[in-house]
C-alpha cells in the first residue's frame, strides 16, 4: 500500500519547515516506507509503518483522554492513524503466502 508512505511524507514536508526533529523523522519514515512493495523487501518498512500508526493512534488517544491539552484536530488524527494502522494490518495479512 503505498499511500501511507506518502500520506507520511506530506505530513512530514510541510512540518519540516519547522525544523521539528519529530517531524524530519517523519518525514523519514514515510521515505523508507516506500520500498516495502518491492519484492524481497520482506515489509519491514510496512511493519514499522504498523507499529508507527498503532502506537501514534493510542498516544494520541491517550492526550486526548488523559490531559488537557487537547485540540480540534485530535480526534480526526486519532482515527486517521487507526485507519492507515489497520489498513496496513489488512495489507500484511493479505498478501502474505499461505500453505494449504
Amino acid at each position: 500500500m503505498k499511500a501511507a508512505p506518502w500520506l507520511e511524507i506530506i505530513v512530514g514536508a510541510t512540518l519540516v519547515v519547522a525544523l521539528n526533529v519529530a517531524s524530519q523523522l517523519l518525514f523519514a519514515l514515510g521515505v523508507a516506507g516506500l520500498g516495502s512493495t518491492k519484492p524481497g523487501s520482506g515489509g519491514t518498512a510496512a511493519l514499522g509503518l504498523l507499529v508507527f500508526n498503532t502506537g501514534a493512534a493510542i498516544f494520541l488517544a491517550w492526550v486526548a483522554v488523559g490531559n488537557v491539552f487537547r485540540g480540534v484536530l485530535l480526534w480526526p488524527a486519532v482515527v486517521l492513524h487507526a485507519v492507515i494502522a489497520c489498513a496496513l494490518l489488512w495489507t500484511s495479512l493479505s498478501s502474505t503466502p499461505r500453505e494449504s
